[in-house]
Protein backbone atom coordinates (compact mmCIF):
# COMPACT_ATOMS: atom_id res chain seq x y z
CA UNK A 1 0.00 0.00 0.00
CA UNK A 2 1.13 3.32 -1.00
CA UNK A 3 2.19 5.74 2.01
CA UNK A 4 1.28 9.27 2.42
CA UNK A 5 4.08 11.99 1.70
CA UNK A 6 4.51 13.14 5.12
CA UNK A 7 7.83 15.66 4.14
CA UNK A 8 6.28 18.76 2.66
CA UNK A 9 3.94 21.07 3.90
CA UNK A 10 1.77 20.96 0.79
CA UNK A 11 1.35 22.57 -2.92
CA UNK A 12 1.88 26.22 -2.52
CA UNK A 13 -0.39 26.56 -5.80
CA UNK A 14 -2.82 24.14 -4.69
CA UNK A 15 -2.95 26.27 -1.47
CA UNK A 16 -3.46 29.83 -3.68
CA UNK A 17 -6.28 28.13 -5.55
CA UNK A 18 -8.24 27.38 -2.71
CA UNK A 19 -7.68 30.22 -0.89
CA UNK A 20 -9.07 32.04 -4.35
CA UNK A 21 -12.44 29.73 -4.22
CA UNK A 22 -12.94 30.74 -0.63
CA UNK A 23 -12.50 34.09 -0.96
CA UNK A 24 -14.66 34.00 -3.85
CA UNK A 25 -17.31 32.10 -1.92
CA UNK A 26 -17.27 33.35 1.38
CA UNK A 27 -16.72 37.30 2.61
CA UNK A 28 -13.67 36.52 4.59
CA UNK A 29 -13.35 38.54 7.64
CA UNK A 30 -9.53 37.80 10.29
CA UNK A 31 -9.52 39.05 13.70
CA UNK A 32 -6.81 37.87 16.16
CA UNK A 33 -3.22 38.61 16.60
CA UNK A 34 -0.89 37.06 13.35
CA UNK A 35 0.06 33.39 14.17
CA UNK A 36 3.80 33.02 15.60
CA UNK A 37 6.61 31.18 13.91
CA UNK A 38 7.96 27.74 14.95
CA UNK A 39 6.48 24.94 15.38
CA UNK A 40 2.51 25.33 15.98
CA UNK A 41 -0.51 23.33 16.86
CA UNK A 42 -3.93 25.45 15.76
CA UNK A 43 -7.24 24.18 17.05
CA UNK A 44 -10.44 24.78 15.55
CA UNK A 45 -14.28 23.85 15.54
CA UNK A 46 -15.97 22.21 12.82
CA UNK A 47 -19.13 23.29 10.96
CA UNK A 48 -17.97 23.04 7.41
CA UNK A 49 -16.67 19.49 6.50
CA UNK A 50 -13.98 19.87 3.83
CA UNK A 51 -14.06 23.87 3.51
CA UNK A 52 -13.07 24.15 7.39
CA UNK A 53 -9.44 23.51 6.46
CA UNK A 54 -9.45 26.13 3.50
CA UNK A 55 -10.86 29.13 5.14
CA UNK A 56 -8.02 28.66 7.85
CA UNK A 57 -5.20 27.91 5.41
CA UNK A 58 -6.73 30.97 3.69
CA UNK A 59 -6.02 33.15 6.68
CA UNK A 60 -3.06 31.70 9.01
CA UNK A 61 -0.64 33.44 7.07
CA UNK A 62 1.55 30.39 7.10
CA UNK A 63 1.62 27.06 5.70
CA UNK A 64 -0.65 24.51 7.16
CA UNK A 65 -0.71 21.08 7.47
CA UNK A 66 -3.70 19.09 8.72
CA UNK A 67 -5.18 16.29 10.30
CA UNK A 68 -7.82 14.48 7.77
CA UNK A 69 -9.73 11.16 7.95
CA UNK A 70 -7.33 8.27 6.42
CA UNK A 71 -10.99 8.08 4.35
CA UNK A 72 -10.33 10.98 2.60
CA UNK A 73 -6.86 9.88 0.70
CA UNK A 74 -8.41 7.78 -1.33
CA UNK A 75 -11.16 7.80 -4.34
CA UNK A 76 -11.73 11.34 -6.17
CA UNK A 77 -10.34 13.70 -3.31
CA UNK A 78 -7.09 11.12 -2.52
CA UNK A 79 -4.76 12.85 -4.84
CA UNK A 80 -5.59 16.63 -3.87
CA UNK A 81 -5.71 15.70 -0.05
CA UNK A 82 -2.23 13.99 -0.50
CA UNK A 83 -0.80 17.13 -2.28
CA UNK A 84 -2.08 19.46 0.59
CA UNK A 85 0.16 18.14 2.88
CA UNK A 86 -2.23 16.73 5.25
CA UNK A 87 -1.44 13.71 7.72
CA UNK A 88 -4.06 10.66 7.54
CA UNK A 89 -6.01 10.00 11.09
CA UNK A 90 -7.33 6.89 11.62
CA UNK A 91 -10.85 6.99 13.51
CA UNK A 92 -12.59 4.21 14.77
CA UNK A 93 -16.49 5.56 13.15
CA UNK A 94 -14.88 5.07 9.77
CA UNK A 95 -15.39 1.28 8.52
CA UNK A 96 -12.56 -0.83 7.53
CA UNK A 97 -9.69 1.48 9.21
CA UNK A 98 -7.27 0.13 11.32
CA UNK A 99 -6.70 2.10 14.15
CA UNK A 100 -3.16 0.38 14.76
CA UNK A 101 -1.96 2.79 11.99
CA UNK A 102 -2.70 5.94 14.75
CA UNK A 103 1.12 5.60 15.84
CA UNK A 104 1.97 6.72 12.50
CA UNK A 105 0.02 9.45 12.43
CA UNK A 106 1.66 10.54 16.06
CA UNK A 107 5.17 9.90 14.10
CA UNK A 108 4.33 12.28 11.75
CA UNK A 109 3.06 14.64 13.84
CA UNK A 110 5.84 14.50 16.02
CA UNK A 111 8.48 15.16 13.29
CA UNK A 112 6.52 17.89 11.73
CA UNK A 113 6.67 19.92 14.55
CA UNK A 114 10.28 18.99 15.71
CA UNK A 115 10.88 20.44 11.70
CA UNK A 116 9.06 23.77 13.26
CA UNK A 117 5.43 23.33 11.16
CA UNK A 118 1.76 24.06 11.64
CA UNK A 119 -0.21 21.32 12.15
CA UNK A 120 -4.25 21.76 12.56
CA UNK A 121 -6.96 19.12 13.86
CA UNK A 122 -10.11 19.84 15.07
CA UNK A 123 -10.71 18.22 18.00
CA UNK A 124 -14.48 17.57 18.25
CA UNK A 125 -13.20 14.51 16.32
CA UNK A 126 -16.68 15.56 13.65
CA UNK A 127 -17.93 18.10 11.65
CA UNK A 128 -21.29 19.21 13.27
CA UNK A 129 -24.00 22.45 12.80
CA UNK A 130 -25.06 22.10 16.95
CA UNK A 131 -24.06 25.30 17.09
CA UNK A 132 -22.10 24.20 20.54
CA UNK A 133 -18.68 23.20 21.26
CA UNK A 134 -18.51 19.57 21.39
CA UNK A 135 -16.49 17.50 23.62
CA UNK A 136 -13.28 17.64 22.74
CA UNK A 137 -10.80 14.63 21.78
CA UNK A 138 -7.44 14.43 23.86
CA UNK A 139 -5.40 14.19 20.53
CA UNK A 140 -3.93 17.73 20.52
CA UNK A 141 -3.33 17.73 23.91
CA UNK A 142 -1.26 14.19 23.65
CA UNK A 143 0.61 15.51 20.66
CA UNK A 144 1.52 18.85 22.45
CA UNK A 145 2.49 17.72 25.73
CA UNK A 146 4.52 14.47 23.83
CA UNK A 147 6.69 17.11 21.80
CA UNK A 148 7.06 19.79 23.91
CA UNK A 149 8.57 16.99 26.58
CA UNK A 150 10.40 15.89 24.12
CA UNK A 151 12.44 19.35 23.87
CA UNK A 152 10.28 20.26 21.05
CA UNK A 153 8.02 23.21 22.61
CA UNK A 154 4.74 23.76 20.88
CA UNK A 155 2.49 27.17 20.98
CA UNK A 156 -1.32 26.37 20.40
CA UNK A 157 -3.68 28.78 18.77
CA UNK A 158 -7.26 28.78 19.07
CA UNK A 159 -9.67 29.32 15.88
CA UNK A 160 -13.26 30.16 16.16
CA UNK A 161 -14.95 29.64 12.63
CA UNK A 162 -17.86 31.62 13.20
CA UNK A 163 -20.66 31.45 9.89
CA UNK A 164 -23.11 34.05 9.34
CA UNK A 165 -24.77 31.38 7.05
CA UNK A 166 -23.24 28.29 6.27
CA UNK A 167 -24.09 27.43 2.89
CA UNK A 168 -25.07 30.45 1.31
CA UNK A 169 -23.05 31.99 -1.37
CA UNK A 170 -21.12 35.16 -0.47
CA UNK A 171 -22.36 35.22 3.03
CA UNK A 172 -19.55 36.21 5.95
CA UNK A 173 -17.51 34.18 7.75
CA UNK A 174 -15.24 35.91 10.86
CA UNK A 175 -12.12 33.86 11.55
CA UNK A 176 -11.05 34.46 15.04
CA UNK A 177 -7.62 33.69 16.09
CA UNK A 178 -7.07 33.71 19.53
CA UNK A 179 -3.40 34.46 21.44
CA UNK A 180 -1.00 31.54 21.46
CA UNK A 181 -0.22 29.46 24.83
CA UNK A 182 1.37 26.50 25.32
CA UNK A 183 1.44 23.85 27.84
CA UNK A 184 5.19 24.07 29.87
CA UNK A 185 3.49 24.40 33.16
CA UNK A 186 2.18 20.77 32.66
CA UNK A 187 5.45 18.78 31.28
CA UNK A 188 5.98 17.56 34.45
CA UNK A 189 2.55 16.52 35.04
CA UNK A 190 2.78 14.63 32.37
CA UNK A 191 5.94 12.77 33.40
CA UNK A 192 3.81 11.08 36.44
CA UNK A 193 0.19 11.45 35.16
CA UNK A 194 -0.04 11.48 31.45
CA UNK A 195 -3.86 10.92 31.59
CA UNK A 196 -4.24 13.96 33.93
CA UNK A 197 -2.04 16.65 32.09
CA UNK A 198 -3.45 15.28 29.13
CA UNK A 199 -7.20 16.04 30.41
CA UNK A 200 -6.37 19.32 32.05
CA UNK A 201 -4.67 20.47 28.64
CA UNK A 202 -7.54 19.39 26.30
CA UNK A 203 -9.73 21.04 29.35
CA UNK A 204 -7.93 24.46 28.65
CA UNK A 205 -8.10 24.05 25.10
CA UNK A 206 -11.78 23.86 25.29
CA UNK A 207 -12.14 26.89 27.56
CA UNK A 208 -9.64 28.82 25.22
CA UNK A 209 -11.80 27.73 21.67
CA UNK A 210 -15.05 28.72 23.05
CA UNK A 211 -13.68 32.05 23.68
CA UNK A 212 -13.35 32.63 20.08
CA UNK A 213 -17.15 31.05 19.40
CA UNK A 214 -20.70 32.26 19.00
CA UNK A 215 -22.07 29.16 19.94
CA UNK A 216 -26.31 29.13 19.15
CA UNK A 217 -27.78 26.63 16.57
CA UNK A 218 -27.32 28.00 12.88
CA UNK A 219 -30.87 26.79 12.09
CA UNK A 220 -32.67 28.71 14.55
CA UNK A 221 -30.84 30.72 17.71
CA UNK A 222 -28.30 32.25 15.29
CA UNK A 223 -30.04 33.97 13.15
CA UNK A 224 -31.95 35.73 16.00
CA UNK A 225 -28.11 36.62 17.23
CA UNK A 226 -27.45 38.07 13.98
CA UNK A 227 -30.76 40.55 14.21
CA UNK A 228 -30.22 41.38 17.25
CA UNK A 229 -26.47 42.22 17.00
CA UNK A 230 -28.08 44.50 13.74
CA UNK A 231 -30.26 46.26 16.02
CA UNK A 232 -28.34 47.24 18.75
CA UNK A 233 -25.16 48.09 16.23
CA UNK A 234 -27.35 50.62 14.65
CA UNK A 235 -29.36 51.36 18.08
CA UNK A 236 -25.84 51.98 19.84
CA UNK A 237 -23.37 53.23 16.59
CA UNK A 238 -20.93 50.23 18.01
CA UNK A 239 -17.62 49.31 15.65
CA UNK A 240 -17.75 47.52 13.29
CA UNK A 241 -14.52 45.37 14.05
CA UNK A 242 -14.89 41.46 13.31
CA UNK A 243 -13.67 41.12 16.90
CA UNK A 244 -16.07 43.36 18.63
CA UNK A 245 -18.93 41.43 16.67
CA UNK A 246 -18.26 38.18 17.41
CA UNK A 247 -17.80 39.45 21.36
CA UNK A 248 -21.47 41.19 21.45
CA UNK A 249 -22.86 37.97 19.26
CA UNK A 250 -21.28 36.15 22.07
CA UNK A 251 -22.56 37.98 24.85
CA UNK A 252 -26.02 38.38 23.12
CA UNK A 253 -26.53 34.29 22.45
CA UNK A 254 -25.14 33.91 25.86
CA UNK A 255 -28.04 36.43 27.53
CA UNK A 256 -30.97 34.84 24.93
CA UNK A 257 -29.85 31.21 26.63
CA UNK A 258 -29.96 32.61 29.83
CA UNK A 259 -33.16 34.21 29.19
CA UNK A 260 -35.20 30.74 27.50
CA UNK A 261 -33.99 29.37 30.71
CA UNK A 262 -34.74 31.32 33.69
CA UNK A 263 -37.07 34.10 32.31
CA UNK A 264 -38.58 32.61 29.08
CA UNK A 265 -42.04 35.14 29.46
CA UNK A 266 -39.22 38.18 29.05
CA UNK A 267 -38.00 36.54 26.12
CA UNK A 268 -40.86 35.62 24.55
CA UNK A 269 -41.90 39.59 25.24
CA UNK A 270 -38.69 40.40 23.81
CA UNK A 271 -39.03 38.59 20.50
CA UNK A 272 -42.48 39.87 19.62
CA UNK A 273 -41.17 43.51 20.21
CA UNK A 274 -38.50 42.81 17.46
CA UNK A 275 -40.92 41.27 15.71
CA UNK A 276 -43.34 44.23 15.67
CA UNK A 277 -40.42 46.78 15.42
CA UNK A 278 -39.57 44.41 12.10
CA UNK A 279 -43.14 44.36 10.64
CA UNK A 280 -43.32 48.05 10.97
CA UNK A 281 -39.45 48.50 9.18
CA UNK A 282 -41.18 46.80 6.23
CA UNK A 283 -43.92 48.63 5.61
CA UNK A 284 -41.78 51.42 5.54
CA UNK A 285 -39.12 49.64 3.50
CA UNK A 286 -36.35 50.33 5.96
CA UNK A 287 -33.52 49.12 7.78
CA UNK A 288 -31.85 49.79 11.21
CA UNK A 289 -29.49 52.13 9.72
CA UNK A 290 -31.90 53.87 7.56
CA UNK A 291 -33.11 55.48 10.28
CA UNK A 292 -30.13 57.77 11.51
CA UNK A 293 -29.14 58.80 7.98
CA UNK A 294 -31.01 61.64 6.86
CA UNK A 295 -28.46 62.88 3.91
CA UNK A 296 -29.13 66.46 2.31
CA UNK A 297 -30.66 66.32 -1.29
CA UNK A 298 -27.48 67.76 -2.64
CA UNK A 299 -25.40 64.83 -1.07
CA UNK A 300 -27.77 62.34 -2.57
CA UNK A 301 -28.00 64.21 -5.93
CA UNK A 302 -23.84 64.16 -6.30
CA UNK A 303 -24.29 60.31 -5.14
CA UNK A 304 -26.81 59.72 -7.96
CA UNK A 305 -24.95 61.18 -10.90
CA UNK A 306 -21.76 59.75 -9.87
CA UNK A 307 -23.03 56.09 -9.76
CA UNK A 308 -25.02 57.29 -12.81
CA UNK A 309 -21.77 57.24 -14.63
CA UNK A 310 -20.53 54.04 -13.09
CA UNK A 311 -23.68 52.18 -13.73
CA UNK A 312 -22.89 53.25 -17.68
CA UNK A 313 -20.33 50.21 -17.66
CA UNK A 314 -21.39 48.05 -14.36
CA UNK A 315 -24.51 48.08 -14.61
CA UNK A 316 -24.37 45.79 -18.64
CA UNK A 317 -21.81 44.11 -17.06
CA UNK A 318 -23.74 42.86 -14.14
CA UNK A 319 -26.70 42.05 -16.62
CA UNK A 320 -24.45 39.95 -18.70
CA UNK A 321 -23.34 38.18 -15.92
CA UNK A 322 -26.14 37.62 -14.00
CA UNK A 323 -28.10 36.36 -17.35
CA UNK A 324 -25.10 34.18 -18.59
CA UNK A 325 -24.15 32.45 -15.52
CA UNK A 326 -28.05 31.94 -14.23
CA UNK A 327 -28.26 28.19 -15.45
CA UNK A 328 -25.09 26.77 -13.64
CA UNK A 329 -26.22 28.80 -10.69
CA UNK A 330 -29.09 27.22 -10.53
CA UNK A 331 -27.84 23.98 -11.38
CA UNK A 332 -25.31 24.37 -8.39
CA UNK A 333 -28.07 25.86 -5.87
CA UNK A 334 -30.22 22.52 -6.96
CA UNK A 335 -27.07 19.91 -6.35
CA UNK A 336 -26.24 21.79 -3.24
CA UNK A 337 -29.33 20.87 -1.77
CA UNK A 338 -28.75 16.85 -2.16
CA UNK A 339 -26.25 17.46 0.19
CA UNK A 340 -26.77 14.49 3.47
CA UNK A 341 -26.40 17.06 5.55
CA UNK A 342 -26.12 21.14 6.35
CA UNK A 343 -22.69 21.29 7.10
CA UNK A 344 -21.88 19.58 4.25
CA UNK A 345 -23.74 21.49 1.71
CA UNK A 346 -21.28 24.38 1.31
CA UNK A 347 -18.85 21.85 -0.12
CA UNK A 348 -21.16 20.23 -2.00
CA UNK A 349 -21.76 24.00 -3.36
CA UNK A 350 -18.40 24.48 -3.69
CA UNK A 351 -17.56 20.88 -5.67
CA UNK A 352 -20.02 20.27 -7.80
CA UNK A 353 -19.96 24.66 -8.80
CA UNK A 354 -16.43 23.47 -9.61
CA UNK A 355 -17.27 21.20 -12.29
CA UNK A 356 -21.43 22.84 -13.35
CA UNK A 357 -19.86 26.10 -14.28
CA UNK A 358 -16.30 24.55 -15.57
CA UNK A 359 -18.56 22.48 -18.02
CA UNK A 360 -21.05 25.26 -18.44
CA UNK A 361 -17.76 27.47 -19.78
CA UNK A 362 -16.50 24.74 -21.68
CA UNK A 363 -20.28 24.68 -23.78
CA UNK A 364 -19.92 28.17 -24.45
CA UNK A 365 -16.68 28.32 -25.07
CA UNK A 366 -16.84 25.51 -27.96
CA UNK A 367 -20.06 26.86 -29.28
CA UNK A 368 -18.24 29.95 -29.91
CA UNK A 369 -15.50 27.92 -31.54
CA UNK A 370 -18.02 26.20 -34.16
CA UNK A 371 -19.79 29.19 -34.60
CA UNK A 372 -16.86 31.72 -35.46
CA UNK A 373 -13.38 29.47 -35.31
CA UNK A 374 -10.75 28.67 -33.50
CA UNK A 375 -9.34 32.00 -32.08
CA UNK A 376 -13.14 32.92 -31.31
CA UNK A 377 -13.60 29.79 -29.11
CA UNK A 378 -9.84 29.79 -27.11
CA UNK A 379 -11.14 33.75 -26.84
CA UNK A 380 -14.24 33.12 -25.03
CA UNK A 381 -12.82 30.03 -22.76
CA UNK A 382 -10.04 32.67 -21.72
CA UNK A 383 -12.42 35.50 -21.20
CA UNK A 384 -16.00 33.60 -19.26
CA UNK A 385 -13.63 33.47 -16.39
CA UNK A 386 -12.83 37.26 -16.04
CA UNK A 387 -16.18 37.67 -17.03
CA UNK A 388 -17.86 35.79 -14.25
CA UNK A 389 -15.92 37.43 -11.71
CA UNK A 390 -16.50 40.98 -12.99
CA UNK A 391 -20.01 40.34 -13.14
CA UNK A 392 -20.14 39.58 -9.67
CA UNK A 393 -17.96 42.26 -8.56
CA UNK A 394 -20.50 44.58 -10.79
CA UNK A 395 -23.52 43.15 -9.45
CA UNK A 396 -22.19 43.41 -5.64
CA UNK A 397 -21.38 47.23 -6.75
CA UNK A 398 -24.71 47.93 -8.48
CA UNK A 399 -27.04 46.23 -5.82
CA UNK A 400 -25.52 48.08 -2.72
CA UNK A 401 -26.00 51.25 -4.95
CA UNK A 402 -29.76 50.22 -5.50
CA UNK A 403 -29.97 49.77 -2.09
CA UNK A 404 -28.90 52.65 -0.81
CA UNK A 405 -31.28 54.99 -3.25
CA UNK A 406 -34.08 52.78 -1.94
CA UNK A 407 -33.13 53.63 1.71
CA UNK A 408 -33.20 57.34 0.66
CA UNK A 409 -36.00 57.14 -1.18
CA UNK A 410 -37.76 55.12 1.62
CA UNK A 411 -36.64 57.30 3.72
CA UNK A 412 -38.00 60.72 2.20
CA UNK A 413 -41.70 59.15 1.98
CA UNK A 414 -41.75 57.94 5.87
CA UNK A 415 -43.39 60.42 8.04
CA UNK A 416 -41.10 62.27 10.46
CA UNK A 417 -43.29 60.68 13.72
CA UNK A 418 -43.15 57.36 11.83
CA UNK A 419 -38.86 57.31 11.67
CA UNK A 420 -38.65 58.90 15.82
CA UNK A 421 -41.27 56.02 16.76
CA UNK A 422 -39.30 53.52 15.17
CA UNK A 423 -36.47 55.10 16.51
CA UNK A 424 -38.02 54.91 20.24
CA UNK A 425 -38.82 50.98 19.72
CA UNK A 426 -35.27 50.49 18.62
CA UNK A 427 -33.49 52.30 21.57
CA UNK A 428 -36.12 50.21 23.94
CA UNK A 429 -35.07 46.96 22.32
CA UNK A 430 -31.55 47.81 22.87
CA UNK A 431 -32.08 48.92 26.18
CA UNK A 432 -33.51 46.00 27.88
CA UNK A 433 -30.70 44.04 26.05
CA UNK A 434 -28.40 46.39 28.13
CA UNK A 435 -30.63 45.63 31.40
CA UNK A 436 -30.36 42.22 30.27
CA UNK A 437 -26.72 42.20 30.27
CA UNK A 438 -25.91 44.21 33.67
CA UNK A 439 -28.55 41.58 35.36
CA UNK A 440 -27.00 37.60 34.19
CA UNK A 441 -23.24 39.50 33.41
CA UNK A 442 -22.29 42.53 35.16
CA UNK A 443 -18.37 41.97 34.57
CA UNK A 444 -19.09 42.11 30.63
CA UNK A 445 -20.80 44.97 28.43
CA UNK A 446 -22.39 44.83 25.29
CA UNK A 447 -20.73 48.94 25.00
CA UNK A 448 -20.87 50.52 28.25
CA UNK A 449 -22.05 50.06 31.68
CA UNK A 450 -26.07 50.15 32.08
CA UNK A 451 -27.81 51.65 34.55
CA UNK A 452 -30.98 49.66 36.42
CA UNK A 453 -33.95 50.97 35.12
CA UNK A 454 -37.30 50.03 35.36
CA UNK A 455 -38.40 46.86 34.56
CA UNK A 456 -41.67 47.64 32.57
CA UNK A 457 -39.44 49.35 29.75
CA UNK A 458 -40.32 48.69 25.74
CA UNK A 459 -43.59 47.58 27.39
CA UNK A 460 -42.29 44.56 28.45
CA UNK A 461 -43.61 42.71 31.85
CA UNK A 462 -41.82 42.77 34.76
CA UNK A 463 -38.95 40.58 35.09
CA UNK A 464 -39.68 37.28 37.55
CA UNK A 465 -38.73 37.61 41.03
CA UNK A 466 -35.57 35.05 41.30
CA UNK A 467 -32.59 35.13 44.41
CA UNK A 468 -30.56 33.61 40.82
CA UNK A 469 -31.15 36.91 38.98
CA UNK A 470 -29.76 39.67 41.26
CA UNK A 471 -26.82 41.71 41.59
CA UNK A 472 -25.24 38.84 43.66
CA UNK A 473 -22.65 38.41 40.82
CA UNK A 474 -24.01 35.80 38.07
Amino acid sequence: MTQPHYGQTGSPLLWRLVAFGVRVFYRVERSGPPVPDGALVIVANHPNTLLDPSVIQTTTGRPVRFLAKSTLFHGVLGAIVRRSGAIPIYRKMDAGVDTARNDEMFAAVHDALKDQHAICLFPEGISHVSGRLEPLRTGAARMVLASTAAGHPVSIVPVGLNFDRLPIFRSRVVVTFGPPFDAADLVDQFADDPHGATRALTDRIADRLRAMLVEADPRGDLKLVARVDRLYSAARGVSSDPAERVRRRQLIATGLDRLRQEDPARLEALQGALQTYDAQLRAFGLRDSDLDHHPPAAQVARFLVREGVRALVLAPLAVVGVCGFAPPYWLTAAFSQTAPDLQSRATWKVMGGVVIYGVWMMLLATSAGLRFGLGAGLATGLGLPVLALAGLAAFEREAAAFKLVRAFLASRQTPLRARASLKRQRTSIATVLDQTQAWYFPSSRLVQPAQRPSRCDAGLPPRAASPQLGSSGH
